[in-house]
């Protein structure tokens, strides 16, 4: 017999094996989309009856279905907390050091610029970039990576191979173009500095992911300031906005998007040191991404 919307609820409410700041809710609208809340913010016996829930995720995974029955919350490792020390030894028939998940497009492993590197970049995104309310300023390293439920059993892997790489100088200039069918993506440059510890960074990190090889044949750090069908008036607007800009990569951050939420920080992974360095759940109520405040969470340390 499949459980009911509150038994789970109350389930991951409850269990301390479950991390409730992980878990959406999918609550039916007359005449609208499902929207997603945070299951922190539902009240029970408050304004929206249990039968209007209609799914609920963890970490971007469905783990309850109320159409199709599908009751999966003990099955997944999805929303399960976090061990505190997870040991660097895999399970599951994969060979040692490798993690063989299926990517996904809610998760990634990037770099993010220091807060003071964001206005300019953020001023030329506000005018081109659908995406800004969903990615901060960002270079993926690896993307999609591995679902937020696998991040613990990541985390070792990464630590590994983050600890062989030295902390290097991204410095980004230069205005860059992709051309796809419908329109063009314009980017900013972040190897001007060299690309060598950019390609090193990757080779490491896909050794040990081999399935996280995103969509394009050859690996290009970018960093994405928009979307246009005029790529001359843009790339050109864009050059003149943003002057040459010089920083650290010192650690990469562990992304994930939960329902209808930007994608946010989890976790960062220090070069050099291989320090994985687990962030609290952020405050829903906070800036968006486009906010440098959405910074916090990584550079208070």
């Amino acid at each position: 017999m499949v459980r009911t919307s509150d038994e789970i609820y109350h389930r991951v409410r409850w269990d301390p094996r479950f991390d409730p700041t992980r878990f959406v809710l999918g609550i039916s609208q007359r005449r609208a989309a499902v929207a997603r809340i945070p299951l922190t913010s539902f009240v029970p016996g408050g304004d929206i009856p249990w039968h209007r829930v209609m799914f609920i995720e963890a970490d971007g995974e469905v783990v309850w279905d109320r159409t199709t029955g599908m009751d999966r919350i003990d099955a997944s490792g999805a929303g399960r907390v976090r061990a505190p020390h997870a040991h660097p030894s895999l399970v599951g028939g994969e060979p040692a050091g490798v993690l063989d998940a299926l990517p996904t497009a809610r998760t990634a492993l990037a770099w993010i610029p220091p807060a003071e590197l964001w206005p300019p970049i953020q001023d030329v995104r506000r005018d081109y970039d659908p995406q800004i309310h969903r990615w901060p300023p960002h270079v993926n390293v690896l993307f999609g990576f591995v679902p937020e439920s696998d991040f613990e059993r990541a985390a070792p892997l990464l630590a590994a191979a983050m600890a062989e790489t030295p902390v290097f100088t991204a410095r980004l200039s230069g205005v860059r173009t992709f051309r796809h069918r419908a329109y063009v993506t314009v980017w900013l440059e972040p190897t001007a500095a060299g690309k060598a510890p950019w390609a090193d960074l990757h080779r490491v990190l896909q050794q040990r992911f081999p399935r996280c090889r995103g969509p394009a044949k050859n690996f290009t750090p970018h960093l994405s300031l928009g979307r246009t069908r005029d790529p001359r008036r843009v790339t050109a607007d864009c050059a003149t906005r943003l002057d040459a800009m010089t920083a650290t990569v010192w650690e990469l951050v562990l992304l994930a998007r939960r329902g209808d939420e930007p994608m946010r920080p989890r976790a960062t992974v220090a070069l050099r040191s291989g320090e994985v360095r687990w962030l609290p759940a952020p405050d829903l109520e906070a800036p968006g991404p486009e906010d440098t405040a959405w910074l916090s969470a990584i550079t208070d340390r």
